[in-house]
């Protein structure tokens, strides 16, 4: 059985200064002689709390290092970790491995069968499950922002008939802004969109299934100002099969 002790520090100056951490560890040794615990291996590092522990250098070594039986021994829960899904995913690990979990804030082992154990993981999992719906929201309120913006949302590619510019706005491609142009006239005209499927994808020779044209139909909206223009120049469409090269 080996006890680990966990600090961190994320301020640099503070962390070079050991101020914060000595006190870290008097917290844990004080605690580890109630438990009847001696500290082996003390582990520290300069990182963000944010940063998932098993992807930070220390941690990564101690998560490698870890045998069953071990005890970690860290004095409050946001040095350990201030992502509330991964702490939860690493309590359920640990609980898994026998590996004991003790945090000094919060008085005790928090991977235990004991009501502490157990109280500590459902509260954890509630406030996990909060943070999960914040982290949602926030995410589909950035996105509407971004859409009432103009801007690109991310994915593969941007929408069709658009490209996105170095500041992450999305500017119109006139190639591909032409077929959609093409595809609104062939629905004025009362063309089914499988009708238009099958005509636009004979000009581009690109394949445009049905439901493709119906959702770039039902996002754009109505006929162009430009639509009588647009009937002049293509005035019997089936007969211009490369009207454009897509």
């Amino acid at each position: 059985m080996t006890v680990y002790f966990y600090g961190r520090n994320s301020d640099s100056e503070s962390f070079e200064r050991g101020s914060s951490i000595e006190t870290q560890i008097s917290k844990c040794k004080s605690y580890a002689n109630i438990k009847d615990l001696k500290i082996d291996v003390e582990i520290t590092e300069q990182v963000s709390g944010t940063v998932n522990f098993e992807r930070r250098l220390k941690g990564s070594e101690l998560m490698s290092s870890l045998k069953r039986g071990d005890h970690i021994i860290c004095s409050h829960l946001d040095r350990f970790s201030r992502n509330t899904l991964n702490l939860l995913t690493l309590v359920e690990k640990f609980k898994r491995q026998k590996v004991n979990l003790h945090f000094v804030d919060v008085g005790g082992e928090v991977t235990g069968t004991d009501a502490m154990g157990s109280v500590f993981l459902k509260l954890l999992s509630v406030f996990a499950e909060f943070y999960a719906k914040q982290v949602s929201e926030k995410t589909k309120a950035t996105k509407q922002r971004m859409v009432k913006e103009n801007k690109f949302t991310g994915g593969f590619r941007p929408k069709f008939g658009y490209d996105v510019d170095d500041n992450g706005y999305l500017v119109p491609c006139e190639k591909e802004q032409s077929i959609i142009r093409l595809m609104k006239i062939l629905r004025k005209k009362g063309n089914s969109y499988k009708k238009i499927s099958e005509i636009v994808t004979k000009s581009t020779r690109k394949k445009f299934a049905q439901s493709w044209v119906f959702n770039i139909l039902k996002r754009e909206g109505s006929v162009p100002p430009n639509d009588e223009v647009l009937r002049h120049n293509i005035s019997n469409i089936e007969l211009q099969p490369n009207i454009s090269d897509v």
